[in-house]
């Protein structure tokens, strides 16, 4: 059964998508595996920098962004708007603030009996996010 999204103004169907096949999905998943086996291999500050990029295009996509949210969900788009701005930013801070938040963090090695340790954040890989229909920027 396809998916349609509907202008909720007026009831039309501005567009449908079939859904994935077990197989397809299997697929993506598999491609979303092997690229997060890659991204994890690059440093805090390439990322940070691609948080930077996303942040400059939502920017830059802001007035699109807003009036397709508009369109489909019925939002104003002075809140689609703020929506993509908070989007925006956030990508800004954690890409200032990430690579400090995720640097390895010495503790007590003699605790552990140990020479040195610490604490190091790794990439989990591929992570499933259900995110709300009328916050799609969250």
């Amino acid at each position: 059964m396809a998916i349609a999204t509907i202008d909720p103004t007026n009831g039309e169907t501005l567009k449908t998508f079939e859904p994935l096949t077990p197989a397809q999905l299997e697929g993506r998943l598999a491609r979303a595996a092997a690229a997060a086996a890659e991204y994890r291999r690059t440093s805090l500050d390439e990322r940070a920098g691609w948080l930077r990029a996303a942040a400059d295009v939502l920017d830059a996509e802001t007035e699109l962004l807003a009036e397709l949210m508009t369109t489909e969900m019925g939002k104003t788009l002075t809140a689609a708007k703020a929506e993509i701005g908070k989007c925006a930013a956030a990508c800004r801070y954690y890409a200032e603030h990430g690579p400090a938040m995720l640097a390895d963090e010495p503790v007590d090695a003699a605790a552990v009996k140990a020479g040195r340790a610490y604490v190091r954040w790794q990439p989990l890989g591929v992570v499933l996010a259900v995110m709300p229909w009328n916050f799609p920027m969250w």
